[in-house]
């Protein structure tokens, strides 16, 4: 039993030490792919010592910092430490350099039950459930799961309000599955989320953290996305000023 337990770190030079259960999307950026790959390694490391020492109150106390932790708090404790690792796990493969979000149905699936086992029955955790659509929605025979996780975070958070990055990104990837399968007024509709978001909202985000969230590298041919008429005109009227930075002429 290891007493003395804390998070482990992560140290790279351009990060310095940190605890590697900090948020993804604020390191992963200045990391390297190898280095974003050695942090999620210690991450995994340390979801397994979790699984394995985590029965114990004091193993549990030396990595929480709390100050006492009864031994009938420990299946909780121990259950909201693994699920956190597998959120921040989910959070840095969609941050990865390509990104490996594919790689984190799994963890989305533990997170998805962890949630339902503590919450009413109905109640839709609509940010995993975007994560997770995307995480399949390239998987060859997954497309009407990934659909199903989609369409249920959206009932769930039909405008895109909170979480507008990861709504443009999700809503993108749905577009893109939905027109692969046929779907073309379902993916048209999505396509309409976006551009009208983008157009009454044109100082949001620069252009090129727009594109980023809303393209997909690997895709080939046509991008209906940023062939959308309101996303054109939008788009049309901005300038980049530098990394950030843009200016609307619209």
């Amino acid at each position: 039993m290891n007493t003395n337990a804390t998070i482990p770190t992560f140290t790279s030079p351009s990060t310095g030490t940190i605890p590697v259960m900090v948020e993804a999307s604020q390191v992963f950026p200045i990391l390297s792919p190898a280095e974003q790959r050695e942090f999620l390694d210690i991450l995994t490391g340390f979801r397994a010592q979790v699984e394995i020492q985590g029965n114990s109150a004091a193993y549990l106390k030396g990595i929480s910092g709390a100050a006492h932790i009864r031994d009938s708090d420990v299946p909780a404790a121990k259950a909201m430490v693994l699920d956190t690792c597998d959120w921040k796990m989910a959070q840095g493969l969609r941050c990865s350099t390509p990104t490996r979000i594919a790689e984190a149905a799994p963890y989305l699936e533990r997170v998805m039950a962890q949630f339902r086992d503590s919450h009413n029955d109905g109640e839709v955790d609509e940010t995993p459930e975007m994560y997770l659509g995307v995480a399949l929605h390239k998987t060859l025979g997954q497309e009407e799961a990934a659909i199903a996780h989609f369409r249920l975070a959206f009932e769930a958070s039909p405008y895109i309000q909170m979480q507008l990055r990861t709504q443009l990104w999700a809503r993108a990837c749905f577009s893109r599955l939905l027109r692969r399968m046929g779907r073309i007024s379902d993916a048209e509709e999505q396509e309409d989320m976006i551009g009208n978001w983008i157009s009454g909202h044109p100082y949001a985000m620069p252009p090129d953290e727009f594109f980023q969230l809303v393209t997909d590298p690997e895709h080939e041919g046509k991008d209906y996305i940023l062939e959308h008429l309101q996303v054109k005109q939008t788009l049309g009227n901005i300038v980049q000023i530098g990394p950030g930075m843009a200016v609307s002429f619209g």
